[in-house]
């Protein structure tokens, strides 16, 4: 099994970066991340990093069994994601409703990927520079109104992720996985990744890429964030991924999520208001993540 991986994010034209990626990897599975803070709300970046940690934790902490449920696994670890975020906004003095990130996550186990999103950030699969597929943004487009529809899902905040779970691909030789915040997307095209970015060496190319998506965009340019894997091809340079380390976090994943994802009608509902003594009781039916999740599955 070869591929190649890279991962880089620019600040642009924002006074702060609130956009995190992350690729972890282990046994014949990997995980591609990107989350992006939702500007305009207080501590989109604390969102941001908790989606990371939390999706980190998850992956590091599931048994193969678990990965095997793969839809499953993604659904359940973004909503531990957005119950992290919650008790983060609460621990470092934040209103529990603002925090908010998009995001987007590939699980490849065993040669099989599945992906899932909420919010505005991508997932595309390109192969011979041709877009393949693209994941649908979660917008409220107004009649109209074509660019900055507002977001109708997220993570953190009042109401629940909703993720869109992608139907799984089993990966060929050639294909390409590109996932961006929407500052990156916004003037992508497929055949950026040839012009700019060498398959065996994909962390020397992103800097540039990235320049030049920046360059197209309107100044000032959102942050720009990018994750690539490229299957089939032997990496030749040094990934440098970070080893993530979060021994405080909470363990996830329970029946719980069942009353967390309301249905699409139920959405359009206003949010009710949160209440803090909820918090605790959400944070202990999670504390059962791993350890009960095998015996569910």
């Amino acid at each position: 099994m070869h591929y190649s991986l890279a991962q880089q994010s620019h600040q642009g034209g924002r006074d702060y970066n609130e956009d995190r990626t992350a690729i972890f990897e282990r046994d014949n599975s990997i995980l591609l991340v990107v989350a992006d803070g939702l500007g305009g709300h207080e501590g989109g970046e604390i969102a941001s990093q908790g989606f990371i940690d939390a999706m980190g934790d998850s992956f590091r902490k599931a048994t193969p069994k678990q990965l095997e449920k793969a839809d499953s696994f993604l659904t359940l670890s973004i909503n531990y994601a957005h119950h992290t975020i919650h008790r983060r906004a609460v621990s470092q003095g934040f209103n529990v409703e603002s925090p908010k990130t998009t995001c987007v996550v590939c699980l490849i186990h065993k040669g099989v990927a599945h992906w899932a999103h909420s919010g505005d950030s991508r997932l595309y699969l390109i192969r011979k520079r041709r877009t393949k597929f693209v994941t649908n943004d979660h917008v409220s487009k107004k009649l109209g109104r074509e660019h900055n529809s507002p977001i109708n899902r997220c993570v953190g905040g009042l109401e629940s992720p909703r993720p869109e779970i992608g139907e799984p691909h089993k990966m060929r030789d050639g294909d390409v996985f590109f996932l961006a915040s929407d500052g990156a997307w916004h003037s992508f095209k497929p055949e950026d990744l040839n012009d700019y970015v060498d398959p065996q060496h994909p962390s020397l190319g992103l800097d540039s890429l990235l320049q030049a998506l920046e360059q197209r965009n309107k100044a000032p340019s959102d942050n720009l964030s990018i994750v690539v894997l490229f299957w089939g091809v032997k990496q030749l340079d040094d990934p440098n991924f970070d080893e993530f380390e979060e021994p405080d976090t909470i363990q996830l994943l329970d029946q719980s999520i069942s009353k967390a994802n309301k249905s699409d009608e139920e959405s359009d509902q206003p949010a009710e208001k949160f209440d803090m003594s909820e918090l605790d009781s959400a944070i202990i039916e999670i504390e059962s993540f791993i350890s009960e999740l095998d015996e569910k599955l």
